[in-house]
């Protein structure tokens, strides 16, 4: 084991038995100086976005920010072809429908293909930044406005990567991560949600501390 992760092991360790010592394992019973709350302040501040919401995967993250934007059945949402399951998942899980768009070289998002994706029912489009290679994210939003879709970007393999000036993951309406142990932060599993619409953020807060294996499936207002 090297220098590394032997001290991201000890600070792991370290923040385990502090949350321990504390005696608040719930996310609500901290308030302010849970950990969680803790986390959220400094994600939200390093991508500089004003909302971030911790969550318990990266699929779960994924969720929230659907659901946040309003996405649910009968809407198409743009995932890329090459990309992990919980990106089309995800869009199932809300009902909706994922509809698969071209890569280009980079294994990211094809912005002309996206194009000849889109149809009246398409609502959504999670780019993914695949094994830290940011998706044309200028392309795409100029291809989104064109066409009123909401941006989510699936950051989960890109933590902490930049993009022209800005935060993977800060540049689209939301923007989800992971942080299970083969991600850039490693915390064995979990996730987060970051965006700058404050209206997304609290159906996303709602969804993720309401949401149940036999929840029905949220329907969009």
């Amino acid at each position: 084991m090297g220098l590394a992760a032997m001290a991201t092991t000890e600070r792991g360790m370290a923040a385990t038995v502090r949350v321990l010592g504390r005696g608040e394992l719930g996310r609500f019973t901290g308030g302010d100086r849970s950990e969680v709350a803790r986390f959220e302040s400094e994600l939200a501040g390093f991508l500089g976005t004003p909302h971030a919401l911790a969550v318990n995967s990266g699929t779960s993250a994924l969720v929230a920010a659907l659901v946040g934007a309003g996405v649910g059945p009968g809407d198409e949402v743009l995932v890329p072809a090459y990309t992990w399951v919980s990106t089309a998942a995800a869009a199932l899980a809300v009902g909706a429908v994922p509809v698969l768009v071209e890569v280009d070289a980079s294994l990211t998002m094809d912005p002309a293909d996206l194009k000849d994706r889109i149809t009246p029912r398409s609502r959504a489009v999670l780019p993914v930044h695949m094994l830290n290679h940011v998706a044309d994210m200028d392309a795409i939003m100029e291809v989104a406005a064109a066409h009123d879709l909401v941006v989510i970007e699936d950051a989960c393999q890109a933590v902490g990567v930049m993009y022209r000036g800005r935060a993977a993951g800060s540049i689209g309406h939301a923007g989800v991560f992971s942080f299970n142990q083969h991600k850039n932060i490693r915390s064995g599993e979990g996730g987060a949600l970051v965006t700058r619409d404050p209206k997304l953020f609290e159906r996303a807060s709602m969804s993720a501390a309401t949401s149940a294996p036999d929840s029905p499936v949220p329907t969009r207002t």
